[in-house]
């Protein structure tokens, strides 16, 4: 695992899925509200960051890669807001669709310290229309071959589409790296994968089986693989740390977090440090070890946060 910087550097990844802001309302509670038993939060400060499939670009290009976004933003101030941003940290942009039918997808989170007390969701969960749908694959299919691998960030807001997963059976045919961070209401979507990164919960919705030991990790797995043609699944599994599964073994790998702040976002890093592994030719054991690392430096900070290659390679000097 050593020089990971620089296998990481300059990777050509294509994120497709769904993008989003994270928006936070930083401020103070020092009394109860005369109109409702409700605090009162008197704000400070507002912070927008990249969320969803946006934040794992961002996490991509933080570890050097260069990344580029396939996905859909309204045609409204907030997706204006959020290409800006997206280029201001040099993401590429060019593939970024306009939408005028739906909102871009907000999520703004009211903190008071660093307690969240309220979240208010502004979005569309509608399948995309058939218009924009054939705009994504067909970009994607027009474009798979000039990336090292393809990370299919889907939270459940619309764009991954049955279409879409028709195209990625024959860019993994192709020989290209296809990872999936899942979202449970397109489970009856997904085949032709190299991996996907389901969490414990979505594990179960998937199987039936929850993965809470070891053993109940590797059966869980191995129906994944079958259910959804994967060459192997990498399942988090919280404080447990992570189970990878491969058709004919095994590997378990203990937590490494040492404060949890915030689990926000952990599971974009872990899937963009993941994939950036692979395609750098790492095995899927380094690779979902590298990501349990990076996924454990991540939950100690606030908010929708990135990783840095430094952090990853000083956690690995410094050990257990």
């Amino acid at each position: 695992m050593k020089d990971i910087a620089k296998k990481f550097k300059d990777k050509k990844i294509l994120v497709i899925g769904d993008l989003m802001i994270d928006e936070y309302i930083f401020g103070k509670v020092e009394r109860i509200s005369p109109e409702a038993p409700v605090p009162v939060v008197e704000a400070k400060e507002t912070k927008a960051k990249p969320g969803g499939a946006a934040n794992v670009a961002v996490n991509l290009k933080t570890l050097g890669a260069n990344p580029f976004i396939l996905g859909v933003i309204g045609k409204d101030e907030k997706g204006r807001m959020l290409k800006h941003i997206l280029k201001e940290r040099g993401i590429n942009t060019s593939l970024l669709i306009e939408d005028e039918t739906r909102p871009t997808t907000v999520k703004t989170r009211i903190m008071a310290g660093s307690q969240q007390l309220l979240r208010v969701d502004w979005e569309s969960k509608e399948y995309l229309n058939k218009k924009i749908v054939l705009k994504i694959t067909e970009e994607f299919k027009e474009d798979f071959k000039q990336f090292d691998g393809i990370i299919i960030s889907d939270y459940g807001k619309g764009v991954i589409t049955k279409e879409l997963f028709e195209v990625v059976a024959e860019v993994k045919e192709n020989g290209k790296v296809v990872t999936l961070d899942p979202k449970d209401r397109n489970f009856h979507l997904y085949h032709d994968i190299t991996a996907m990164t389901p969490n414990m919960r979505e594990t179960f919705q998937a199987t039936g089986i929850y993965p809470e030991t070891e053993r109940t990790a590797e059966e869980a797995g191995r129906k994944l693989i079958e259910k959804f043609k994967l060459d192997f699944a990498l399942i988090t599994r919280s404080e447990k740390g992570m189970s990878l599964i491969k058709k004919d073994k095994s590997y378990h790998i203990p937590a490494k977090a040492k404060q949890v702040y915030d689990v926000t976002g952990a599971g974009d890093t872990v899937i963009a440090v993941f994939t950036l592994a692979l395609v750098a030719g790492e095995s899927p054991e380094k690779a979902a070890e590298i990501a349990n690392i990076a996924g454990g430096i991540v939950v100690g900070k606030l908010g929708t946060a990135v990783v840095k290659t430094e952090e990853i390679e000083k956690a690995i000097k410094e050990g257990p």
